[in-house]
């Protein structure tokens, strides 16, 4: 046998020796443990609440009132409120009070990503609706009412 031969079956028998004391570990500890390793895991995912939430709110719908300066806060996958009625030339104000990063996207304006803190504004001056929602959580969703009296 040649030493280039030698050396690779030198190699690959390490190899093999530590692939079976990692499964051999691996196999110790899921004996020690319990049965069922995911069991925990499992258990640790119960124990972080409804994933729905996550995805976005779909609850009630809440509303609110501005004239001048209006303010939407974003905590617990929601906008807060989520229907927000004002008069025109009105600064609306979303700010991100949640976990995990936001956005307010409608048609006519973005806030573009807000992570924990951190606020966008636009204004409203024309009459309508102007619903919108987060691009990360698209089951989060309010809307911008502009009134049309003064």
């Amino acid at each position: 046998m040649t030493q280039p031969t030698a050396a690779i079956l030198a190699v690959a028998a390490a190899l093999a020796i530590i692939g079976l004391a990692v499964f051999g570990a691996l196999a110790t500890y899921n004996a020690v443990v319990g049965d069922d390793v995911m069991d925990g895991m499992w258990d640790m995912m119960g124990d972080m609440g409804d994933m729905h939430g996550m995805m976005g709110s779909t609850g009630p719908e809440t509303t609110g009132a501005a004239s001048g300066e209006g303010a939407v806060r974003i905590a617990d996958f929601s906008f807060q409120p989520t229907v927000l009625a004002v008069t025109p030339g009105t600064v609306v104000t979303w700010t991100n009070a949640d976990s995990a990063p936001h956005t307010a996207t409608g048609d006519s304006f973005d806030s573009a990503r807000l992570d924990r803190g951190e606020s966008a504004s636009a204004t409203f001056s024309s009459p309508g609706e102007y619903a919108y929602k987060c691009e990360y959580h698209p089951a989060m969703r309010g809307r911008i009412i502009v009134s049309a009296g003064s």
